[in-house]
C-alpha cells in the first residue's frame, strides 16, 4: 500500500500508536501474552461504570465429560424483554482475553439497551486449539436459545469469526439465530507472505500469522474456521457489519457484507475509517474510539428492534 493510500488515524490515536512495539508472539507464553493483554486493557480503563442490574459468574454444563463453560452474564433490571438475549464472543485471535477484558463493552450494551448479555469464557490457544472454542460457543448459543425469544450472536475480532461461524452452523441445522453482530471480524484465511503495509496500527501481520497458526493447529480451514471459505449463499440472519479503516482486517468484513448483500441477507454495514482495530479496548479514555462505541450500540439496538418479534425486519412485511 503507497503511503498516498495509507489510512490515517484519528489524531487521538496517534500518542498511543507512537508507542506500540512490534512483539515476537512465537517467543512469549501464551500465559505472559494473556497477562500483557489485561494490562493494556487496564491502562484505558475508567473505574466500573454503574450498572441497574446483575451481573455474575456462571459455569454452564455441557455434558461432555464434566466440562462446562464459564459465563459471565449481565441481566438488567426491568429489562425490556426478559426473552432477548445476545451471547457475546470477546476478541484477542483466539489466545487472548476473557469475559473480564471486554466487560465494560457487554456491561454498556446490557445497561444502554436493557438486554440480557451472556459473555463466553471460551477455551483459549494454542493449549486448546479448533473446534474448542468453536464447541463452546455453541453450546453456550444452545443452552441461550432454550429460554430466548430473540437470540443474537455478536463478537469482536476472533470473537466476529466465532459469531459468524456458530451462526451458520446453525443455520444449517435448522435452528438459526434471530440476528449476528461482527466487529472488524476475522474471516478468512491469511494468504501468505501477506500484507505489511498496516502494521504499527495495533495488529501487525506477524500477530494475525501467530494467532491463527494457533488456533487452527493441524485442521484443514474449513468454513467453521474461516467463515468466507462458505460456498453462497453464506447462511446468515440479519447483520450488523462494522470494520476500522486502519485494520488489515477491514477487507474480510467487507467481503463477507457484499456477499450477504448479494444474497438478499438484511445487512447493515458500518465502517469507521479512521479507527484501528481492538478500538473497543480503548474506548473508556480515547474520545474517537468512545464516540463509535455510543454509535455501534445505538446500531446494535437498532438490529434487535427490527429482528425482533413483532417488529418488522429489514426487506419483509
Amino acid at each position: 500500500m503507497s503511503a498516498a493510500h495509507r489510512p490515517v488515524p484519528a489524531a487521538d490515536l496517534n500518542p498511543l500508536l507512537s508507542q506500540l512495539a512490534p512483539t515476537d508472539r512465537t517467543a512469549m507464553d501464551p500465559e505472559d501474552q494473556r497477562t500483557e493483554y489485561i494490562e493494556f486493557v487496564e491502562m484505558f480503563r475508567r473505574d466500573e461504570p454503574a450498572f441497574a442490574g446483575t451481573v455474575t459468574d456462571e459455569l454452564i454444563q455441557t455434558g461432555r465429560h464434566d466440562h462446562a463453560v464459564p459465563i459471565r452474564r449481565y441481566r438488567p433490571d426491568s429489562a425490556a424483554d426478559s426473552g432477548h438475549v445476545l451471547v457475546y464472543f470477546h476478541g484477542g485471535g483466539w489466545v487472548l482475553g476473557n469475559p473480564a477484558t471486554h466487560d465494560r463493552f457487554t456491561r454498556a450494551i446490557a445497561d444502554r439497551l436493557r438486554l440480557h448479555v451472556i459473555s463466553v469464557d471460551y477455551r483459549l490457544a494454542p493449549e486448546h486449539p479448533f473446534p474448542a472454542a468453536f464447541n463452546d460457543c455453541e453450546l453456550v448459543v444452545a443452552h441461550a436459545a432454550e429460554d430466548a425469544t430473540w437470540l443474537a450472536v455478536g463478537g469482536d475480532s476472533a470473537g466476529g469469526n466465532l459469531a459468524a461461524s456458530v451462526s451458520a452452523q446453525r443455520a444449517t441445522n435448522g435452528n438459526p439465530v434471530d440476528a449476528q453482530i461482527l466487529i472488524y471480524p476475522g474471516l478468512n484465511v491469511p494468504t501468505e507472505g501477506g500484507d505489511t503495509s498496516l502494521d504499527g496500527m495495533g495488529l501487525d501481520r506477524s500477530d494475525i500469522d501467530y494467532f491463527w497458526a494457533s488456533y487452527r493447529g493441524d485442521r484443514e480451514p474449513d468454513a467453521r474456521l474461516a467463515p468466507l471459505l462458505a460456498s453462497d449463499p453464506i447462511p446468515a440472519p440479519p447483520t450488523l457489519v462494522t470494520t476500522a479503516g486502519c485494520d488489515p482486517l477491514r477487507t474480510d468484513g467487507i467481503q463477507y457484507a457484499q456477499r450477504l448483500i448479494a444474497a438478499d441477507v438484511p445487512t447493515t454495514y458500518l465502517p469507521f475509517p479512521h479507527l484501528i482495530h481492538g478500538w473497543l479496548d480503548l474506548a473508556d479514555t480515547v474520545a474517537s474510539a468512545g464516540h463509535a462505541r455510543e454509535i455501534l450500540i445505538d446500531a446494535i439496538g437498532i438490529l434487535r428492534d427490527s429482528t425482533a418479534p413483532g417488529e418488522l425486519v429489514t426487506g419483509q412485511q
